[in-house]
């Protein structure tokens, strides 16, 4: 008997692109292989998830993501935002803690994923840049003052 005969995976992806998770199917693959921790499931379901809800009143604050290099940052972020986006995900999500409070998110979000690397464009201009093409993609066309 051989290893490969008792265990079998899906190999790893070394470098996970947040904007991915932009086609539907790899944000399904994404949430599917997103391993949540205790101390993650606790992060995600207590702090991150609730920050986004809108249906009950809560003083809700931005979340900022921070770890060194190939921590998992873009991975937790394409999950957060293919659940937001999709509520036919949530049910991909292996943690019943996250899988329960991903409700008050799941489906109620269009998402517009951007990733900012070493560049000379202002962040204002390349934030409304991006929200200005997606709300005219989805039929809303807005141009933000300058």
């Amino acid at each position: 008997m051989r290893y490969r005969d008792l265990v079998q995976f899906e190999p790893l992806e070394t470098i996970i692109q947040l904007r991915d998770a932009d086609q539907k199917d790899e944000a399904e693959q994404l949430v599917r292989t997103y391993l949540i921790s205790d101390r993650m499931a606790e992060q995600i379901a207590r702090v991150i998830i609730p920050e986004l809800q809108f249906q009950t009143q809560h003083e809700n604050k931005g979340v900022l993501i921070v770890g060194n290099y190939g921590t998992g940052k873009s991975h937790l972020m394409s999950v957060i935002s293919a659940i937001a986006e999709h509520a036919d995900l949530l049910p991909l999500i292996e943690n019943a803690e996250v899988r329960e409070a991903g409700q008050s998110i799941a489906g109620k979000f269009r998402v517009v994923r951007v990733e900012i690397g070493g560049v000379d464009t202002p962040l204002r201009d390349m934030l409304l840049g991006s929200l200005e093409r997606a709300l005219a993609e989805w039929g809303t066309p807005y141009s933000f003052p300058t």
